[in-house]
């Protein structure tokens, strides 16, 4: 899978999120009345949206590198992260409409067309920017939630914007709704994948075997190698390959591989090394897989 197609892909499991949580959206909206409060129900309408578009999302990485084990792990973890980012971004979205209602609008016509929108912009946007960390979340990476909150918070942003909007200058358009919601989640996937390959030091883009063709940006500090799924790059079906085979790390502007096994190899152009800093176009073999470093 190229890093263009990577980024079709996120943006394409985004829209799958924002397709799921339509129909809960409508049911919730039909059951509002039996809610103790409006605010109760705000809370659990951003719950329960943060939990279906995470989980899409953190589905993404596993089903990119053909990983299937980090699938389900992927998916629960985005649940998590998105209750509380669904939580967190409406209750401050409830503390925004407070404010502009007491402070900026005074008229109930200003309010429900532009304060009320706003309000709902901005808890929309902190779910985005929840959502968009949930793989760095995962993986426990510092340099992946720094791609998701920025991936998360612009397509977030951009995201809202147009599920509220659309809402209010189309109001008898039955899907606007749903329209917004595919649209939110598609650029909250697009935006994360746009903003990974920007922030990446490089590409590993493997040349054989049945994942020939798979790119892998190094955006983390360490990445793992081998055939363990709890490598960041797994290599199974592959032969000669232990568990954890190599290690690759980041700093300042190097890409620096080393041997992780005593008992293993890597080769770098063809000669062994224990050590070695990565150039453009050198060739990598790790057990029979053969990978081409370059740059983005």
């Amino acid at each position: 899978m190229t890093t263009f197609i990577r980024k079709l892909v996120y943006g394409f499991i985004g829209l799958l999120g924002g397709l799921a949580a339509w129909p809960v959206a409508e049911v919730l909206l039909q059951v509002q009345s039996s809610f103790p409060s409006f605010l109760v129900f705000t809370v659990s309408v951003g719950a329960v949206f943060g939990a279906i578009m995470g989980a899409f999302l953190g589905s993404s990485e596993g089903i990119m590198l053909s990983i299937k084990p980090r699938i389900v792990p992927g998916i629960v973890t985005g649940a998590a992260v998105g209750v509380v980012g669904g939580i967190v971004g409406f209750l401050i979205g409830q503390g925004v409409l407070l404010f502009i209602s007491e402070i900026v609008f005074h008229s109930n016509r200003s309010l429900r067309s532009i304060g009320i929108p706003i309000s709902r912009v901005v808890s929309w946007s902190f779910l985005g920017m929840f959502i968009g960390m949930v793989e760095g979340v995962r993986a426990l990476s510092w340099a992946k939630i720094k791609v998701g909150l920025l991936g998360g918070i612009i397509g977030g942003v951009l995201g809202s914007i147009l599920l509220e909007f659309l809402r209010t200058w189309y109001p008898d358009f039955i899907f606007a709704r749903l329209a917004g919601l595919m649209v939110f989640g598609m650029l909250i996937g697009a935006f994360y994948g746009l903003f990974e390959k920007r922030m990446s030091q490089g590409i590993l883009r493997l040349l054989n075997g049945k994942l020939k063709g798979k790119e892998y940006l190094l955006v983390q500090r360490k990445i793992k190698i081998g055939s363990s799924a709890k490598m960041d790059i797994q290599l199974s079906g592959y032969r000669d390959i232990a568990e954890n085979h190599a290690l690759l790390m980041r700093k300042r502007d190097e890409v620096t591989i080393k041997c992780s096994d005593v008992k293993s190899r890597v080769l770098v152009n063809e000669m062994k090394i224990d050590e070695h800093v990565l150039r453009f176009e050198d060739v990598v073999q790790i057990g029979s897989a053969k990978f081409l470093f370059y740059y983005k």
